[in-house]
């Protein structure tokens, strides 16, 4: 799995699509993947919009999240866990729910990716420790 992380309107979903290029890919998100087509890589977004609005407790997201993890699944994730800290307790649950997903994530993935304005910086290599 690689993971492409970056703020909001970093670039990072227009730098998978030319990272990719012509393979067969589905753009989607979690309550999306279901549809994509065989041979099809998934490219999953918006993880933090399904956290924040799915009911399932921890562990069956956990779960959610592995049932679409495979070696060649990309994971574009929003950074939400940088700046001011939110005043509203749900908004901070959400924070902290983003990042143990988060945390599971970059320990599975072989490659992490920064995005930062378009600009890609390595956090995560294929065999790294």
């Amino acid at each position: 799995m690689h993971i492409f992380i970056g703020g909001a309107y970093n670039g990072k979903t227009e730098y998978v699509r030319r990272w990719i290029g012509d393979q067969p890919a589905c753009f989607c998100t979690m309550e999306t993947a279901a549809n994509a087509k065989s041979g099809e890589r998934l490219v999953i977004s918006a993880v933090h919009e399904w956290l924040k609005n799915t009911e399932l407790i921890e562990q069956q997201v956990n779960e959610a999240v592995q049932a679409v993890n495979k070696p060649d699944t990309i994971f574009i994730l929003t950074e939400i866990g940088r700046g001011v800290v939110p005043l509203e307790a749900e908004q901070r649950e959400l924070r902290d729910r983003c990042g143990r997903l988060y945390q599971q994530l970059y320990k599975e993935a072989s490659d992490v990716t920064r995005i930062w304005y378009g600009i890609p910086q390595s956090i995560k290599r294929s065999g790294d420790e």
